[in-house]
């Protein structure tokens, strides 16, 4: 949802050409069926997020497409739903990829805001799998736990803890990105890309 209203920000768009911008966008959308875009289409048109309209000259039977805008409810709409991504930390939603290539929709000062809240809830989650780990050396300790589960299990939460770790680092640099100018930040950032990549 957040994905197509910030696509629509740019213009509206017809269904074919939506479904094309979204599968372009990485690996989170390359499995999006047309089917499930259209259907959250009607949602987002039935909520009065977005508009409709037929243009004609489209080739096909019907010799028409539908034409999707977003309205001011679904710039309101966009702007909660990017707040809250940005603000939260929840492990099962891949939303915030999709968030993050919006942030400078948010004002500077409030993005770094949201951001600290999001570093908060991922260091407290991070907190609670420490403890699991620490639980888990007890179960093997008290002979509950055999080690091949005790490593499979420290194995899995290791692994989070450093995606975890990474995304932190990202957007601790991101929230000092935010304090530049937003020009001079951007061609600093791609020239250390570049140098990183040996370019």
């Amino acid at each position: 949802m957040l994905m197509v209203l910030g696509v629509l920000h740019a213009g509206a768009r017809h269904g074919y050409e939506l479904h094309r911008i979204l599968v372009a966008h990485g690996t989170v959308y390359a499995d999006f069926k047309k089917p499930t875009l259209y259907h959250l289409l009607a949602r987002l048109a039935a909520q009065g997020a977005v508009d409709l309209r037929s243009e004609t000259g489209a080739r096909g039977p019907r010799g028409e497409r539908l034409v999707y805008s977003i309205t001011a409810q679904g710039r309101a709409l966009f702007q909660e739903l990017l707040r809250s991504v940005l603000g939260s930390y929840d492990e099962g939603n891949a939303g915030f990829q999709v968030a993050a290539g919006f942030l400078a929709w948010v004002p500077a000062r409030e993005a770094q805001a949201l951001l600290r809240q999001r570093c908060a809830g991922l260091r407290s989650r991070q907190a609670e799998i420490h403890a699991a780990i620490d639980q888990h050396l007890d179960l093997i300790q008290d002979g509950a736990m055999s080690r091949q589960q005790a490593t499979s299990r420290f194995l899995s939460a290791d692994h989070l803890l450093n995606m975890m770790d990474a995304e932190l680092a990202w957007m601790e640099k991101t929230i000092a990105f935010l304090d530049q100018s937003p020009h001079k930040a951007l061609v600093a950032a791609v020239n250390s890309r570049r140098r990183a990549a040996g370019e």
